[in-house]
C-alpha cells in the first residue's frame, strides 16, 4: 500500500461543530458565542463552530444601528416584551422572531485563508444556495451590501463581528417569520421591502428541511465540509439554571 505522505499537513481541515439550540433568548446565545470565539482563538479542541437557533421576538443594533430605526420608545417595546440589545457587529438593526434562522458563525479567518470580505460573499452564497433548494430565486443587494433578496424583498441580512481574526454574528434567515412585524423595524421602517421564503413560494417550508440545507451550504463555504451535528449546548443549561436561580432570590 502506497502512504500520500503529503497530505499529512499541519493544515489539515478538521470538522465544524454545529449546534442546533431550538428557540432561546439573544444574550444567552450572545455568551455561547463568546465561548465559543475563545475556545476558537486557543484553537484547543474547537477550529469552527456554527450555532443555529430562533430567537423570541428580540432586537439587535449594531455598529449601523439607531434609534431612528426604532418607530416606538422603549416603554411600549417593553410592553410587547421586545428587549433591544446593541452588539458588537456590522449592520444596523434587526427584528429576530420564531421562524427566522439566526446562524451564528464562528471561524479563524487565517484558518480559512480568506478575509471579512469574502467570509462575507461565502456567507451570503451558502444562503443564496439555501434558498435555491427550496425554490426561491435569490441573489444580492447591489446598493445594500449585507442583504439577500428573493423577488419580493429581502429574505436574510448579514451582520460580521470579528475578534482578533475570529469571526462572529452570521446571517438571519427569514422562513416564516411574520412580515408585519418585521416591516416595523430596521430596513422595513425605512421602506425596505421585507419577505421571507414562504412569501417568495407562496407555500409554508419545511424548516427542518431549510436549517440542514443551510448548515451543509455554510459549512462548506468556509471550507469545513466535515461537520458534526449535536442538540443544544451544556453552557445554555447552566445559565437558563442561574437565571432561574436569580429570579426566585
Amino acid at each position: 500500500m502506497t502512504v500520500n505522505w503529503e497530505s499529512f499537513t499541519n493544515n489539515t481541515i478538521e470538522a465544524a461543530e454545529v449546534r442546533l439550540l431550538g428557540l432561546v433568548d439573544v444574550a444567552s446565545v450572545l455568551a455561547l458565542q463568546k465561548l465559543i470565539v475563545h475556545e476558537v482563538k486557543r484553537q484547543s479542541q474547537l477550529s469552527a463552530a456554527v450555532l443555529i437557533c430562533e430567537h423570541p421576538p428580540t432586537i439587535t443594533v449594531g455598529c449601523e444601528g439607531s434609534l431612528l430605526d426604532l418607530p416606538v420608545d422603549q416603554r411600549e417595546l417593553d410592553a410587547r416584551l421586545i428587549e433591544v440589545h446593541r452588539v458588537q457587529r456590522d449592520g444596523g438593526t434587526i427584528l429576530h422572531q420564531p421562524g427566522q434562522l439566526a446562524v451564528y458563525v464562528v471561524v479563524s479567518l487565517d484558518e480559512c485563508g480568506f478575509g471579512e470580505n469574502e467570509f462575507r460573499w461565502r456567507l451570503q452564497d451558502a444562503i443564496i444556495e439555501t434558498c435555491h433548494d427550496s425554490r426561491v430565486v435569490a441573489r444580492r443587494d447591489g446598493d445594500d451590501l449585507d442583504v439577500v433578496n428573493g423577488r419580493h424583498g429581502l429574505v436574510c441580512e448579514t451582520g460580521i463581528g470579528l475578534d482578533e481574526g475570529v469571526t462572529c454574528f452570521g446571517a438571519f434567515l427569514n422562513v416564516s417569520v411574520r412580515l408585519d412585524e418585521a416591516r416595523q423595524f430596521g430596513r422595513g421602517l425605512h421602506g425596505k421591502r421585507i419577505s421571507s421564503l414562504n412569501a417568495e413560494r407562496v407555500r409554508p417550508s419545511i424548516m427542518a428541511h431549510v436549517r440542514a440545507s443551510l448548515i451543509k451550504h455554510i459549512c462548506e463555504s468556509v471550507g469545513y465540509p466535515e461537520y458534526h451535528i449535536h442538540t443544544g449546548h451544556p453552557f445554555l443549561k447552566r445559565v437558563q439554571r442561574i437565571s432561574a436561580a436569580e429570579g426566585r432570590s
